[in-house]
């Protein structure tokens, strides 16, 4: 099984401005998938961020942060291939998230 490289993906966080998880877009993140598991980095406005996870319930993905408290959650959108969206959690504090792929680096 190979590991796929999207570079430019694009990351939203709907959220409550001056809660824990700050409203955010990136569209410069980084993201691999390799069969069921998957690898997502970005810089927020403290740092680098970087999630990664596995098989959820379904066809999506359960992620976790390595460096903050966070537990996020992705599932495809039938209507959009290559798009997911999600929850993503800070100690309770619930924001939506969303995910576009790149374009896969062919390496």
């Amino acid at each position: 099984m190979s590991r796929v490289h999207y570079p430019g993906s694009r990351v939203e966080v709907k959220a409550e401005a001056g809660g824990a998880l700050e409203p955010f877009e990136c569209d410069d993140a980084e993201v691999w998938i390799e069969g069921r598991s998957i690898l997502i980095s970005y810089f927020d406005g403290e740092g680098m961020v970087v999630l990664d996870g596995g098989p959820g319930e379904g066809p999506g993905w359960i992620l976790f942060a390595r460096s903050r408290p966070w537990r996020a959650f992705l599932n495809p959108m039938s209507e959009a291939p290559g798009h997911f969206v999600g929850e993503i959690d800070e100690l309770g504090e619930v924001a939506t998230w969303r995910l576009c792929l790149g374009e896969p680096d062919e390496r």
